[in-house]
């Protein structure tokens, strides 16, 4: 018979193990358990305070307080306030998982033995590959976004033409799509905020306390009613527009990843991924599996004539696509395992790399038929 910590795992899309009973079961207490299940999955529904309440038949007074306590603690989330309050599941990723890790600091005031469980349980669960095994699919849920600064020095160079969001699209060569351009991707949302990034505390934590590389932490970016909850909560802090493109700047310059939801409108989030601790990029590095991330439509294109041959972009590239030719003084790429983040370009300082657009690959027109594709896409 199948239990409800095991039904609970297929709803959020985890792969059943020891180690996601252990974190479940530490999670949820049991009467948590069945508030859980009366959703169908991850962020499918919106429900009020009262239609739970019928769903597991308490008073909804009595259970109030409990949704809310959820939602505090990275178990639930939730929306609106008041009456309009809605709550809704999360996924194992992303979802609970970067929601917990970035609100750390609650986490390990209130319930370090938890905490430190996830940590260790979730570290052994990828590491056997299980979140690649349960997220992979031929059409990634996340994709690279070039940073902006990089777009805009392939349009300097005649390389590419940008098209406004109040522009009729129509792909043609080397036109840089809305979805494309990281500022309006910021610019076109209600509010914007900043969060710990979950991957890399993951990390530290597991790691005895110690980064495990010099990346920034507070850099990962949250929209509208993602950004509501954090500021809520007290993790996320909110940002101007043009905060938030100096903070993403200020990553890529860091060689840290623009990744966002595989949609052209209403992502609910921006991440800045690293080779070594980010979920997505370590599916890549660590499991050589491209159906984590699907890559920009952009790659690096080399002017030999303007390299000074200092080597930043080799030290830089997260997917470590970029050799040194010492006896040329030159540099080599790997395409086939470029991933167009654009992190050479950006911190080339003479551009001697520069982003052109090669591919038109269009994401999911929402999260809807994104979530709907990656499903469809997967092998199992």
């Amino acid at each position: 018979m199948v239990g409800k910590y095991e039904k609970i795992a297929k709803k959020m899309g985890a792969v059943w193990t020891d180690e996601i009973k252990a974190i479940l079961e530490a999670l949820f207490n049991s009467e948590e358990a069945d508030i859980l299940l009366t959703f169908n999955g991850p962020f499918l529904d919106r429900f009020t305070a009262e239609k739970i309440a019928k769903k597991v038949k308490r008073p909804v007074e009595e259970l109030r307080p409990i949704l809310d306590e959820m939602a505090r603690t990275q178990r639930l989330f939730s929306a609106g306030k008041g009456d309009k309050r809605t709550y809704s599941m999360f996924p194992l990723v992303p979802g609970l998982f970067e929601l917990y890790f970035s609100n750390h600091e609650r986490a390990a005031a209130e319930e370090n033995e938890t905490l430190m469980l996830f940590t260790k349980e979730y570290e052994k669960y990828y590491d056997e590959g299980n979140v690649v095994k349960g997220f992979s699919s031929k059409f990634p849920f996340m994709r690279v976004l070039v940073d902006q600064q990089a777009i805009e020095e392939t349009v300097s160079r005649g390389k590419g033409k940008l098209i406004e969001m109040d522009q009729d699209i129509e792909v043609v060569k080397n036109d840089i799509l809305p979805f494309e351009q990281a500022k309006i991707l910021v610019e076109k949302n209600r509010r914007v905020a900043v969060m710990d990034c979950a991957c890399r505390t993951h990390m530290k934590i597991y790691n005895d306390g110690k980064p495990v590389n010099d990346y920034p932490f507070n850099v990962c970016i949250t929209f509208n009613t993602w950004a509501d909850y954090t500021i809520e909560q007290g993790f996320g802090r909110e940002l101007t527009k043009e905060e938030a493109l100096e903070t993403l700047s200020a990553a890529a310059k860091a060689g840290l990843v623009h990744t966002t939801q595989n949609v052209q409108d209403k992502s609910t989030f921006m991440c800045n991924c690293d080779r070594d601790c980010c979920i997505m990029l370590r599916g890549l590095t660590q499991f050589k599996d491209p159906g984590l991330v699907a890559n920009s439509n952009f790659i690096p294109e080399y002017h030999e004539e303007s390299c000074i041959f200092c080597k930043k972009c080799v030290s830089l590239c997260p997917m470590y696509v970029i050799s040194e030719l010492e006896e040329d003084e030159k540099i080599a790429l790997d395409y086939d395992r470029c991933i167009g983040c654009g992190v050479c370009a950006f911190n080339c300082p003479e551009e001697a790399l520069t982003m052109v657009k090669k591919y038109d690959n269009m994401p999911a027109a929402n999260a809807m038929e994104a979530m709907t594709k990656n499903v469809s896409g997967r092998s199992h």
